[in-house]
C-alpha cells in the first residue's frame, strides 16, 4: 500500500524536491480517502490535520455567509493540494470543502508537512509561491464579482474553467469543460441567485453559444463569451 501511495506522490510538484528516502518515510505515514460526489472533505470550523491531495475528481471551496448564501471561492481538481493555510496556521477552516464528484485523495498527516518545510527549502518555495498564486486568484475573484454584471461574470467563469481544464476538438473548435455544475454552483461562484444564473444560461443555450451534456459545459461560441467578458454585448 506505500509503495502505491509513494507512486501517487510523486504526481505532485509540491514534492518535487523532496529525497525520495524522506518521502518514502511520509508515504507510510499518508493514507488515500474515496469519497462520492457532495461529500464533504472537512467542514468550516474543523481543526486541519492533514494536506489533502487531489488525485482524481474535483473539490469545491465554499464559504457561509452570514446570510446564509454559500459562496464558492474555487474549484480544484486532479494534482492540487488542498488546505494548505489552515495546516500551516495550525487553526481551523474557515471554508467548507465540498466534492462535485466521486474523490479521491491522499491525506498527509501536518507533522509531516512542517518537517518537510523546515528541512527541505526548495518545497517552502514551491508552498510559498503556491499560496501566493491562490491569494491572487482570490483577488482575481473579487475584482470580477464587483467589476460586472450577471453575464459579465458567468463568461468570466466559463472561461477561465475553459483555459484551466478544458478539452477542445479540433473538428468543431468547441470546448468541453469536464465538470458538471449545477445552476446553483454556477450562481454560487459568481455571488448571483440561482434564478439568474438559470436565465443567463437558458438565453446562452438558445443561442448555441454554451450548451451541457453528461460530460459537462460545452463553449460553442467562445468568442461571444470573450466578448461579453470584455464587456461588449452586441452579440447578444
Amino acid at each position: 500500500m506505500a509503495t502505491d501511495i509513494l507512486e501517487r506522490l510523486h504526481l505532485f510538484t509540491v514534492f518535487t524536491d523532496v529525497p525520495e528516502p524522506r518521502l518514502a518515510v511520509m508515504a507510510k505515514d499518508t493514507f488515500a480517502l474515496d469519497l462520492d460526489r457532495h461529500a464533504n472533505v472537512w467542514n468550516e470550523g474543523d481543526t486541519s490535520r492533514y494536506l489533502y491531495l487531489i488525485v482524481n475528481g474535483r473539490v469545491k471551496l465554499i464559504k457561509h455567509s452570514e446570510t446564509g448564501k454559500d459562496v464558492i471561492i474555487e474549484i480544484f481538481g486532479p494534482r492540487d493540494a488542498i488546505g494548505e493555510s489552515s495546516l500551516l496556521v495550525g487553526g481551523t477552516y474557515t471554508t467548507t470543502a465540498v466534492c462535485l464528484s466521486s474523490t479521491t485523495l491522499l491525506c498527509v498527516p501536518r507533522h509531516q508537512i512542517l518537517e518537510l518545510l523546515e528541512t527541505v527549502p526548495g518545497m517552502a518555495m514551491r508552498s510559498m509561491r503556491g499560496m501566493a498564486r491562490r491569494q491572487r486568484m482570490l483577488m482575481q475573484k473579487i475584482k470580477e464579482l464587483a467589476a460586472g454584471g450577471v453575464e459579465y461574470r458567468i463568461a468570466h467563469l466559463l472561461l477561465k474553467l475553459a483555459d484551466r481544464i478544458g478539452e477542445t476538438c479540433a473538428e468543431t473548435g468547441e470546448t468541453t469543460i469536464p465538470l458538471v455544475l449545477s445552476r446553483q454552483d454556477i450562481a454560487d461562484l459568481v455571488g448571483t441567485t440561482v434564478e439568474t444564473a438559470i436565465r443567463v444560461m437558458s438565453r446562452w443555450r438558445k443561442m448555441d453559444i454554451v450548451t451541457n451534456d453528461k460530460r459537462g459545459i460545452i463553449l460553442r461560441d467562445r468568442e461571444t463569451l470573450e466578448d461579453l467578458a470584455a464587456g461588449i454585448t452586441t452579440h447578444v
